[in-house]
C-alpha cells in the first residue's frame, strides 16, 4: 500500500511540476513555492504530501542544494535512482523541461500499464469465482444428499476431488498472473533504450547512460549485468553492436537485440539508435499484448472449465463404481 501510494505522489508532484516548469515557463524555485503554497490547504492527501515536498525541496535548493539531492533527501516522496539521475543529468546540461516531460511520460506509462494488468484481470477473476462457487454448491448439494441417504462413505471422495481441483486452479491462476504481468506490463528492456536514447541525445557520457540503463533493469537481473558489461566494452572503444553482442547461453534476449539493432541500422544513422531500438521494442510488445488481450477469454473459460470437469469427475467416477448414484 506504502509503494502505491508513494507512485500516485510521484507522478502527480511530476505532474504539476513539468505543467509548471515546461508548460508555463515558471522557474524551478517558484514553481516549488507556488506549489508548496497552494497546496498545503487542501484535503486530499495527495495533495498535502506534494505540498509538503515541496516546501522541503524549496527550503532545500535555498539552502544551496542541487535540486537531485534535495529529491534525494526528500522524507515525503521517495524518488528512485533513475529519477535523480535524469534531474542530475537535466541541472549539467540545461534541460530540465525535456527531462521533466521524460519523466512524466514515464511515471504515465508505468501507471497506463498497470491499470491495463487491472482491467484485463477483472474478467478473469469473475469466471474464477463463478467456478468457485459452483464447485461449493455441488459440494454442498452433494453432502446433504450423502446425509439423506445416512452414509458418509462418499465424503472423502469430495475432499479428494475438492483437493485435486482447487490445486489445478490455483496453479493454473499462477501461471495465468506471470503471463499477464510480463505480457501487460512495462517492459524494462523497453524503458531502458528509452532512457539511453534520451541521454545520449542529450550530451550525456556514456558510462552514466548505461548505468541509468542498469539502474531501470536492476543489477540483480540477466538484462542489467548484461547492460553493466556492454558499458565497459564501449568505454573501450568497442562499436555500438559489438559491445551488445550477446554469448550462445542468453537465446531470448540475443534474439531481440539483434532483431532490434538490425531495425535501428537499417532505419537511420547512430545517433538515435537507442531510440529506434526502444520504438521496435514497443511495437513488437503492443502486437503481443493485442493477442494476450484475445485469448484471455478463451483460455480462462477452458481454464475454469477443466477446473469443473476435474472436480466432477472425481466426484462421479467412484459413485458409478459403487453402482449408485444419487438424484
Amino acid at each position: 500500500m506504502k509503494r502505491y501510494s508513494n507512485r500516485k505522489n510521484k507522478l502527480r508532484f511530476t505532474q504539476i511540476l513539468r505543467e509548471l516548469v515546461a508548460v508555463k515557463k515558471m522557474e524551478l524555485k517558484n514553481a516549488l513555492l507556488l506549489m508548496s503554497k497552494s497546496f498545503s490547504k487542501r484535503q486530499d492527501s495527495v495533495d498535502r504530501i506534494i505540498s509538503l515536498a515541496a516546501h522541503q525541496i524549496y527550503e532545500a535548493l535555498l539552502r544551496g542544494e542541487s535540486f537531485s539531492n534535495s529529491l534525494r533527501n526528500c522524507l515525503y516522496i521517495e524518488f528512485d535512482f533513475v529519477y535523480i539521475s535524469f534531474t542530475s543529468f537535466a541541472e549539467r546540461s540545461g534541460c530540465l523541461e525535456e527531462a521533466l516531460d521524460f519523466l512524466d511520460k514515464r511515471n504515465h506509462r508505468e501507471e497506463e500499464n498497470l491499470e491495463k494488468v487491472i482491467q484485463v484481470s477483472v474478467y478473469p477473476c469473475f469466471v474464477i469465482l463463478l467456478a468457485v462457487a459452483a464447485g461449493i454448491l455441488i459440494s454442498i448439494y452433494y453432502t446433504s444428499v450423502l446425509e439423506t441417504f445416512g452414509t458418509d462413505s462418499g465424503k472423502e471422495d469430495l475432499y479428494s476431488s475438492l483437493f485435486f481441483a482447487f490445486l489445478f486452479l490455483l496453479l493454473f491462476c499462477i501461471t495465468a498472473f506471470f503471463v499477464l504481468k510480463k505480457t501487460l506490463g512495462i517492459n524494462r528492456l523497453y524503458e531502458a533504450f528509452l532512457a539511453m536514447g534520451f541521454l545520449i541525445k542529450g550530451g550525456e557520457s556514456i558510462a552514466n547512460t548505461v548505468k541509468a540503463a542498469v539502474n531501470i533493469l536492476g543489477y540483480e537481473t540477466k538484462e542489467g549485468q548484461f547492460f553493466a558489461q556492454a558499458g565497459e566494452k564501449l568505454s573501450y572503444g568497442l562499436s555500438l553492436k559489438d559491445s551488445f553482442a550477446l554469448n550462445d547461453r542468453n537465446y531470448s534476449l540475443r534474439s531481440e537485440l539483434e532483431e532490434a539493432f538490425f531495425y535501428a541500422e537499417n532505419s537511420g544513422g547512430e545517433s538515435d539508435v537507442f531510440e529506434k531500438i526502444a520504438l521496435w521494442l514497443n511495437t513488437r510488445d503492443e502486437k503481443r499484448r493485442a493477442i494476450c488481450v484475445k485469448l484471455i477469454e478463451p483460455a480462462f473459460i477452458s481454464g475454469t472449465g477443466i477446473f469443473l470437469f476435474i472436480f466432477l469427475v472425481n466426484l462421479v467416477l467412484p459413485l458409478f463404481s459403487e453402482g449408485t448414484f444419487f438424484l
